[in-house]
């Protein structure tokens, strides 16, 4: 499994798929741990369905912290890869580890402290805020996983291997799959832990790939191995990558809040809009993770080019990937919209008020798939120039609106209304990062 890839030759459509393939697969990965979890759970009612939605953003807000060490560790360490110094590159992904860890001791202490806080703030039923708590409380021992995991698999990314991340968190999903009914049923000789079951068995996976990593780290890839065999903090690599990392962490947790805001607003229609929004979500997350994936390709491959001074490729890398984003959100749209009803029957099959309300979800949000997926593959673009404000700059704009929009659209349109708020905004997104990479291109290359 010790494939780093120079991505500065070679036919661009071949090797952007090459490496986006297993990244887009990977993404999908992530997305089915939510699947699993919510199959599951949703036998359990809608209840069940509402608390673990609400510890759904505690994960998310992780995903966005990991965006710190993620993104400016993997935006430096392609550009070194791509000049060949093999010493600066190892420094960085040190440095990249080192960072990691710091936040992931800081959120477990916000967790443990404040998780009862964050629940109580949507004024659930009792049972739902229940479960709430158990999830959040098991969450916050493993947080840790969650974090190192995406680190981990960007160290192998940024060197052109993408296939290696995605076999190692296959076999973390297949690990959560086992575990997920053994757990919360109580089948064989496990005790039932329902919710707590759930939670324990995510957290094992993520143990699982994080374990793996380090096996095949140390037996297989001698760049990576002399990244991860010692501490060797470097003050000016660490303020890079923070820097450089910070705006997209910035917009994700932005976005995170604000989604807890709009899941304050949806709360108020009651467990069914919140149980709706949490499997509508993960359904829809089918485009936006797949995109994020390829967003990490994106930015690997114009990262090593930019850093080559390739600019013309730059270029070609831009357009090709364009394209496939703009076909992974036109497949979207069309899949969410016509099979809504038995997408959300699959998670929730007896709940008639929940597959109305999800139905209804999946078909406004289809509307701006094609946008979203474009927005999040270019801001690959923007990270692999090295400029992560401009698009962390956009998120965060037209997310805020989407509080006065749901304000002003809830009266007319109920919770639809919320909905609508967010379609509007992700289409507008779509449109002015396409319209600033143009101008950036035009400007810098």
């Amino acid at each position: 499994m010790n494939q780093n890839v120079n991505l500065t030759k070679g036919d661009i459509t071949k090797s952007l798929l090459k490496l986006s393939l297993p990244l887009a697969l990977t993404a999908f990965i992530q997305i089915t741990y939510g699947f699993v979890d919510m199959f599951f759970i949703g036998r359990l009612g809608s209840n069940a369905l509402a608390g673990v939605g609400l510890a759904g953003f505690l994960i998310w807000i992780a995903n966005a912290i990991t965006m710190v060490p993620k993104v400016g560790m993997g935006v430096l360490a392609s550009q070194a890869f791509g000049r060949q110094n093999t010493k600066e590159t190892i420094r960085i992904l040190n440095n990249g580890y080192i960072l990691t860890f710091i936040l992931a001791i800081i959120y477990t202490i916000i967790l443990l402290i404040f998780g009862k806080l964050y629940v109580g703030f949507f004024k659930l039923s009792d049972v739902a805020s229940s479960y709430a708590r158990e999830y959040i409380f098991i969450l916050a021992i493993g947080i840790v996983f969650f974090l190192i995991n995406p680190v981990l698999s960007q160290s192998f990314q940024s060197l052109g291997n993408s296939l290696t991340p995605f076999i190692i968190n296959s076999i973390g999903l297949i690990a959560n799959i086992i575990l997920d009914p053994l757990l919360i049923f109580g089948l064989g000789p496990f005790p039932r832990m329902e919710v707590r079951g759930a939670a324990i068995a995510t957290v094992l996976a993520q143990v699982v790939v994080t374990i793996i990593f380090v096996i095949v780290i140390f037996n297989n890839n001698e760049l990576l191995k002399n990244s991860i065999n010692r501490l060797d903090y470097h003050r000016n690599w660490m303020g890079q990558i923070f820097r450089l990392g910070t705006p997209s962490a910035l917009m994700n947790v932005y976005m995170a809040v604000v989604s807890v805001i709009l899941n304050k607003f949806m709360a108020g229609f009651g467990e069914a809009a919140v149980a709706a929004y949490s499997v509508g979500s993960q359904l829809e997350s089918i485009t936006w993770n797949t995109s994020e994936g390829l967003q990490i390709g994106i930015a690997a491959m114009v990262g090593q080019n930019y850093g080559a001074e390739l600019f013309e490729r730059v270029k070609k890398v831009i357009k090709k990937s364009f394209e496939i984003v703009f076909i992974i959100g036109a497949i979207s749209m069309l899949v969410l919209y016509f099979f809504r009803y038995p997408l959300i029957k699959i998670f929730v099959p007896n709940d008639t008020e929940t597959i109305k309300l999800g139905a209804l979800y999946l078909a406004i949000l289809s509307v701006s798939q094609i946008f979203m997926a474009v927005e999040i593959g270019l801001t690959g673009a923007f990270n692999g120039m090295g400029d992560t404000k401009t698009p962390a700059r956009i998120a965060i704009i037209f997310n805020t609106l989407r509080i006065p929009f749901s304000i002003l659209f809830m009266p007319m349109f109920g919770v639809a209304g919320v909905w609508i708020a967010m379609t509007f905004t992700s289409i507008l997104k779509g449109l002015f990062n396409s319209g600033l990479i143009l101008k950036k291109i035009k400007r810098e290359l």
